[in-house]
């Protein structure tokens, strides 16, 4: 498994509550994680132009997320001719 170098942008710590902010520098990507597991993953577009847009989902079952856009990109490898 590889580890990107994930940085703490805030921490709300402190008994049940606690939860971080984070961000992958120079990716676009930040991410609220939260004790019970639970976590909002954010993504900026064209963060250098005026319009940027930017994505965002909530997923309390990351496990379970991964294994289900694992099987889509095999999915797509398996059923789209000429995917890489």
């Amino acid at each position: 498994m590889v580890l990107l170098d994930w940085k703490i942008t805030n921490d709300f710590g402190g008994g049940d509550t606690s939860a971080l902010e984070v961000e992958l520098p120079d990716s676009g990507y930040s991410a609220f994680i939260k004790w019970d597991g639970c976590c909002e993953i954010k993504r900026i577009h064209n963060k250098d132009h005026k319009s940027e847009s930017i994505d965002r989902i909530h997923i309390c079952d990351v496990p379970q997320f991964i294994k289900i856009l694992q099987s889509l990109e095999d999915f797509r490898l398996n059923n789209i001719e000429g995917a890489e």
